[in-house]
């Protein structure tokens, strides 16, 4: 049986269940509101979808069974009936997802029926946070893209799209009481191309920005496939959009532009000392703008979490600032570690009267004082025996490690199996706090990703071996197994129009190779693999 994320338990038996459009199916009234995927993931391939009719007519059943935990699912498949089991709406509509890959729904286009083996599943998650994050500051991605982002994300059971909304590069959702975050801040003059350590440019301006009521859209259609929706706007660091709008934000009321380039290494070529500053941690007016911003954003994100990022933030400034310096006597803080960490606990203080938990990426970890319910997310390349200490002394951990997680890297350097064959004790969390991993989650950073083709191309096959990753225990993945399933996957999203790489891209072989790779990657070419996937399924196809 070819399902991706492959299921906890699953029998597979002899005969196979026919559906076309004299099958009725019965839904029970708690799942109502999901009746309508029935038809969207698996009747539309048939001439004429299956209709609804009384649960004693009925061939194909959706019920509910309140001892299934939370997003799994029961399914039966036998000759003359199916029958899905499920507490909740996610396991409702992951039982819907399983049954859309059993009849190979999407390799078929008005037929008569569909047909699927015969099989008995049992299947619930391994975590409950199943994640992918959407880059959209470096470069920004219409409502269109963002949803179908969030479609792929649903087939693989993801339900957490982290949605990464500001950055030194662009401003890009409305906040009404600072409209010039928008005016200002979502527009540059320029985007670097070409790679980390290029020069180049593409000669024109770029911007663009999320309406709230855009945003309300793509939150209400996430929603009604069981994705919770995380922003993340980026503080104190990655904060050059918002002081190119209102440079009071800085401890010095110096001008500062959106920048068009990405890293230190344009920027080291002009000598331009202070491109890289952080917010001032100081000023009250800095706490204000950022209450006075979560408070408009949580009325748009229902979501119990909010990230602020929190990482790569420069501290020089916060040493020299008056105001910083005051801040650190009046409370007693020993260094400007502990400043970041104040700042942070004043955003958490803020976020939890909204019912909300922060979020940080693990530099933040640094800080002696942070408050303990404050969620920390693991990334960096090299080991942090702060974040290790962190989880293993009782925080929480959500897991996007750079070798495994950083889906715009290429595949020469972070090949397919390093996503696969994760595993959290990898990164220096002991077995007895393996409890407190809240789950995984792929990051997509749009640096070097402007087009749909590249960013779907650095996306798959990665996002369904997070998938599975996240899914299925431990003890049932199989790299081999997994592959054979996802060729069989890659004719799906052929018919879907899914840029996928294939094995030569993504599972690439021979060291010389992947050094020129590399070599070009960062210096003058990140779409070398981009072509090279062109090339493979052009001659696939002949």
């Amino acid at each position: 049986m070819n399902i991706i994320p492959k299921p906890k338990k699953a029998i597979e038996k002899s005969g196979r269940f026919t559906l076309s459009a004299s099958t009725g199916y019965y839904m029970d009234t708690a799942f109502a509101a999901q009746a309508p995927f029935l038809n969207s993931l698996i009747g539309k391939s048939l001439q004429t979808p299956p209709a609804a009719c009384a649960q004693n007519d009925a061939a194909v059943k959706f019920l509910k069974d309140e001892t299934l935990p939370e997003d799994g699912y029961r399914l039966s498949v036998a000759a003359n009936a199916i029958t899905a089991y499920a507490a909740d709406r996610g396991g409702i509509l992951y039982a819907m997802q399983t049954l859309r890959q059993l009849f190979d729904a999407d390799l078929h286009t008005g037929v008569e029926s569909l047909t699927a083996p015969c099989c008995e599943i049992e299947d619930a998650p391994r975590y409950k946070w199943r994640g992918m994050m959407l880059d959209s500051s470096r470069h920004f991605w219409d409502v269109a893209a963002v949803k179908r982002y969030l479609d792929l994300m649903f087939r693989n059971k993801i339900n957490v799209f982290h949605w990464h909304l500001t950055d030194d590069q662009g401003w890009r959702i409305e906040i009404k009481k600072y409209p010039l975050l928008t005016e200002i801040g979502s527009k540059r003059k320029d985007t670097e191309i070409h790679g980390w350590k290029s020069l180049d440019m593409e000669g024109k301006p770029y911007g663009g920005f999320y309406t709230q009521e855009e945003v309300r859209e793509i939150v209400r259609y996430a929603d009604a496939r069981n994705i919770m929706v995380v922003p993340e706007i980026d503080m104190p660091a990655h904060f050059a959009a918002a002081m190119a709008a209102y440079n009071w934000l800085g401890c010095r009321e110096i001008p500062c532009e959106v920048h068009w380039f990405f890293g230190g290494f344009v920027p080291k070529h002009m000598n331009w000392p202070d491109w890289n500053r952080s917010a001032c941690a100081g000023k009250e007016t800095t706490y204000e703008f950022v209450f006075n911003v979560l408070d408009e954003m949580a009325e748009l994100f229902p979501a119990p979490y909010f990230h602020i990022g929190g990482d790569e933030a420069p501290k020089d400034e916060w040493k020299k600032c008056p105001e910083c310096q005051k801040r650190m006597a009046d409370n007693g803080l020993k260094n400007v570690d502990e400043l970041q960490g104040y700042f942070n606990n004043r955003v958490a203080e803020h976020l939890k009267k909204k019912g909300k938990r922060l979020i940080v990426w693990n530099e933040a970890l640094k800080a002696n004082n942070l408050d303990k319910s404050v969620i920390g997310q693991y990334w960096t390349p090299q080991r942090d025996r702060y974040a290790e200490k962190y989880v293993n002394g009782g925080g929480e951990m959500i897991l996007s490690k750079h070798q495994a997680f950083y889906f715009d890297m290429y595949y020469a350097q972070y090949p397919l199996t390093n996503t696969y064959k994760f595993e959290p004790a990898k990164v220096g969390v002991k077995e007895e706090a393996q409890n407190r991993i809240l789950g995984v989650e792929g990051e997509l950073w749009t640096e070097f990703i402007g087009e749909q083709e590249k960013l779907e191309l650095n996306t798959h096959p990665r996002m369904e071996a997070l998938a599975e990753v996240a899914w299925t225990p431990k003890e049932k993945r199989d790299f081999k197994d997994f592959m054979a399933r996802m060729h069989h996957e890659e004719k799906a999203l052929e018919k879907l129009g899914v840029n996928y790489a294939v094995d030569e891209v993504a599972i690439p072989k021979g060291l010389i190779s992947r050094l020129r790779t590399e070599r070009m990657f960062y210096t003058c070419d990140q779409h070398v693999e981009m072509r090279r996937n062109r090339e493979y399924r052009a001659k696939q196809s002949e």
